[in-house]
């Protein structure tokens, strides 16, 4: 999934293209998060002494240095922010142990005692050293937890019997005590630092069975607003929720200097941790209470930013991971927000396809994706010197099963002075082209550039210049048009490039004349991204496709279609409805120019999806006489999405059409499928993960073959398949489910 092109360098670069100096900082380097807990350290950012327009935490996840974990666990990273004041606790010490732990009172002999008994092997009298007691005093008041004596005692207060010569108890006697101890305590007070913990990012581990060992994915959060905690030294928390080994964290942070939108005031946490959800009423009666907070005299606007994931399925509402609803924000009594805390494009996951349930929509996640933060604008609610009060109230909800629904919250209030510019505009991304592995379902392109723009002033944004193009190509101009508040986001889709040549392949955009004026601030208008080039076909190959089970209503129409589209979003080609469990060989011919393929699954499940009855089916481009222009896999969730040219190549580059062997499904509950070409003999070797080998064929025949692997007397687990032949060699991972 990630791209070996896309260094750290890259990343960063493609986000901060003229922005100023910028300093990055790595804390965590590949940390192994193998058990449930909390994997911390110290680093040393940038001081106060400059100002940064921008902050972003790269968060690179990979697996662990075993491997990673099958299943969806939660991850947050957090900054521990060491507030300044002091607490304390009450604690209480005892006055002494008797072998280390502490008991109402102690009553020994100072001497050695020793037990009395009839030995009925040699019928003589016999004894053995009684109990010993190590006796640990604390009498120093000041320092109650540090020992001050040490005394070696016995067990007393016992009787010992007398025997005749047959061994007959014929009388007692007492063995007694002579010192007596009995327990009192010492109050004191354990002073510490207050820590408070602010999330600065939160994503759910991918299912990671099917991914390879080297596997990484990197996300980028914005965190500009944490930008009074994250200076100098700090400490820098992931937390895992994993019960099983595991995946790794490598946490790079950006500084880029420049000034931002506004200067924050004050942030604090409103509320912050997992909460279980009985009831309505308990809910918002003992978890989500109603805070007061001042606002400050200085604060000229106000944001809570709330991040909210839901967790638990063992009832009859699937609650509340699989449980759509909203959440409300109230300030002083009076509803300012709604927001539907739910993710419904699982099944455009970019990390795909996953072993486990990946394509099922969650509450506000994916495995392997973040969990979105929504900022609440609630400037028209505050008045500055005076106090408001916050409450998030979640749509109520009757439950019963086994298992309580949780929620994991973070929510903040962040304070800002007022509007630093009046005429401003930024970019935000490039979404495409790009590199990035968030945008990797939608790249590469040979069509329409896609942005994400931001309004950077107060003024209301309504008309601005787009200049884009490819370094050292032509330059192309769009006049975009619309209305944007402060600090609002727009997603710009551009016109064609018309020539994607140019001195690198590096794309390049700059905001120009927001509003038909100069900028206020030109140091976030430009930014540059990395891609690399679409394919280039043949005017005319073959489409194949065969249908899985997947049906619609009962029909034996299948959930699956394709179609192509031109350059500007033209249907080409469509294959109109299919039927379910049916081959399709089409040859298709096109004219010279940029298409995209898409592929659609109204049951986004794919072709072949584990979880389901509905088979397996392929899709793929063929070369008519020759080899496989594009094996895809047929586990992709919503959709396929693949832009291609036509008659020309976006570079003189020469890109590789060498064969791909298709390995299908994977992961497979029982048959394995390998497709490619032969030159005559190929050699296929299946080995379990020790290496042992537990299967060979050996095929002859050249051109394409079709070879079905039985896998059912084997057990699940990962497994490694060896193609072998006078041209290559190459092995894949496969995972039994």
């Amino acid at each position: 999934m990630k791209k070996q092109l896309l260094t750290l360098f890259t990343l960063i670069f493609s986000l901060s293209l003229f922005a100023g100096d910028t300093t990055t900082v790595r804390i965590h380097d590949h940390t192994d998060m193998t058990w449930y807990g909390n994997y911390d350290e110290w680093g040393v950012l940038p001081d106060a002494t400059k100002d940064y327009r921008k902050v972003y935490l790269h968060y690179t996840m990979g697996c662990a240095t075993g491997g990673c974990s099958d299943w969806d666990y939660t991850s947050q990273i957090f900054v521990r922010h060491r507030t300044g004041a002091i607490d304390s606790s009450l604690q209480t010490a005892p006055l002494f142990t008797v072998n280390g732990t502490a008991t109402d009172s102690i009553h020994y002999s100072s001497d050695s005692t020793y037990f009395h008994f009839w030995d009925t092997i040699t019928n003589t009298l016999d004894s053995t050293l009684y109990t010993h007691y190590e006796i640990i005093e604390f009498n120093d008041a000041n320092n109650p937890t540090t020992p001050t004596d040490t005394t070696n005692g016995w067990m007393a207060n016992f009787y010992n019997m007398e025997f005749d010569s047959l061994g007959n108890i014929i009388d007692s006697n007492f063995v007694s005590a002579n010192t007596s101890i009995y327990l009192t305590y010492h109050s004191w007070y354990q002073v510490f630092d207050v820590i408070e913990n602010y999330e600065l990012a939160r994503v759910i581990t991918p299912y990671g069975s099917g991914l390879a060992n080297n596997w990484e994915f990197t996300t980028t959060f914005d965190v500009t607003d944490f930008i009074q905690i994250l200076r100098d030294s700090v400490e820098i928390r992931c937390h895992y929720s994993g019960w099983s080994s595991g995946f790794s964290a490598t946490l790079d942070f950006e500084f880029i200097e420049g000034t931002p939108a506004r200067d924050v005031v004050k942030m604090e946490n409103i509320y912050s941790g997992g909460y279980n959800y009985n009831s309505s009423t308990d809910f918002e009666a003992n978890k989500l209470t109603a805070q007061t907070k001042f606002i400050e005299p200085n604060s000229k606007a106000a944001m809570v930013k709330m991040v909210t994931t839901g967790h638990g399925f063992d009832n009859n509402q699937v609650a509340a991971e699989f449980k759509p609803i909203n959440y409300y924000v109230n300030i002083d009594g009076n509803l300012t927000h709604t927001q539907y805390n739910w993710d419904d494009k699982c099944g455009e996951n970019p990390i795909y396809p996953q072993g486990g349930t990946w394509i099922y929509d969650r509450a506000n996640w994916c495995p392997g994706t973040r969990a979105e933060a929504f900022d609440h604008e609630i400037t028209p609610h505050i008045t500055a010197g005076d106090s408001i009060e916050i409450n998030v109230d979640f749509q109520s909800y009757t439950w019963s099963g086994t298992q309580t629904p949780s929620y994991i919250i973070q929510c903040q209030l962040f304070q800002y002075e007022e509007a630093n510019f009046s005429n401003s505009v930024e970019i935000i991304d490039i979404i495409k082209p790009s590199l990035k592995d968030e945008h990797s379902r939608k790249n590469p392109i040979c069509g329409k550039p896609l942005i994400t723009i931001r309004n950077y002033g107060s003024s209301p944004l309504t008309t601005l210049d787009i200049e884009y193009k490819v370094v050292g190509g032509s330059v192309h101009t769009f006049n975009w048009t619309g209305n944007l508040a402060f600090l609002e986001t727009q997603e710009v889709e551009l016109p064609n490039l018309t020539n994607w040549a140019g001195s690198e392949n590096t794309f390049e955009v700059t905001l120009k004349n927001p509003n038909g004026q100069a900028d206020d601030y030109l140091a976030n208008n430009t930014m540059q991204s990395e891609f690399e080039y679409v394919p280039q076909y043949p005017e005319t190959f073959t489409l194949w496709v065969n249908t899985n089970g997947g049906v619609i209503n009962s029909s034996q129409i299948s959930e699956t279609s394709w179609d192509f589209y031109d350059e500007n979003g033209n249907l080409s080609i469509s294959s109109g409805n299919l039927l379910a469990n049916t081959d399709y060989r089409d040859t298709l011919t096109f004219t010279p120019g940029c298409y995209t393929f898409i592929m659609t699954d109204t049951d986004e499940d794919g072709l072949d999806f584990w979880a389901n009855n509905d088979g397996g089916g392929i899709v793929r481009f063929r070369e008519i006489g020759a080899s496989w222009l594009k094996p895809f896999n047929a586990d992709f969730g919503t959709n396929i999405i693949h832009q291609f040219t036509v008659g020309y190549g976006q570079t003189t580059t020469t890109i590789n059409t060498d064969n791909n062997w298709d390995i299908f499904p994977n992961p497979t509950k029982n048959n394995l499928i390998i497709e490619g070409l032969s030159d005559g003999e190929t050699n296929i070797t299946f080995q379990d993960n020790l290496g042992k080998v537990i299967l060979t064929r050996t095929i002859s025949n050249k051109g394409f073959i079709s070879e079905t692997l039985n896998l059912n007397e084997f057990e699940n687990g990962i497994y490694f398949i060896k193609i072998s032949n006078s041209k290559e060699e190459i092995t894949k991972k496969v995972v039994k489910i």
